[in-house]
């Protein structure tokens, strides 16, 4: 979490260097979902990784991903058409709660490759106490059960944009 306490100190001055930290989880829009959990995986210690089975389903989309945590399975709530990368994120959120915290980049905003931290909440709390909940949430969005980031309509991307002064 240094990396985000250096850039948190002085954004415009470490962005660059923030952007090739080890801290981000790179998500590409057409990344597989299976393999979004996996990148989440690398980043927590054994006993936290998020244990999950892919099978394949007669609907549409073709494949079920089920989480499991203290012997319950639960399948991530797709449509019955498709996988889409949002809902795996929010469902990967909620499994990791209440010990950890999913945030967006927002430096990442606009992009179809968005950048994710998973910490602990204990450190994100640390980290706003030291900054303010405001300039974290800014830079860091925490990934919500309502939260859309890859299925934004651009119009909402632009507006987004806007209101942060980056447009």
């Amino acid at each position: 979490m240094d990396d985000i306490k250096i850039f948190l100190s002085a954004p415009e001055k470490y962005e660059d260097a923030f952007w090739e930290s080890n801290e981000l989880i790179w998500i590409d829009w057409r990344d597989f979902d299976e393999s979004i959990i996996r990148y989440f995986n690398e980043k927590l210690p054994e006993k936290d990784k998020i244990h999950f089975e892919s099978m394949e389903i007669e609907k549409e989309r073709g494949i079920d991903i089920l989480l499991k945590k203290n012997g319950v399975s639960k399948a991530i709530p797709y449509a019955d058409e498709y996988m889409d990368r949002d809902t795996t994120l929010r469902s990967i959120q909620e499994y990791v709660s209440p010990e950890y915290q999913i945030r967006w980049y927002m430096g990442s905003l606009g992009g179809d490759t968005l950048a994710f931290c998973i910490y602990p909440t204990a450190q994100w709390k640390q980290i706003e106490q030291e900054f303010g909940i405001e300039k974290v949430a800014y830079y860091f969005a925490p990934v919500k059960a309502d939260s859309i980031m890859f299925e934004m309509d651009m119009n909402d991307v632009f507006n987004l944009l806007e209101q942060r002064g980056e447009a």
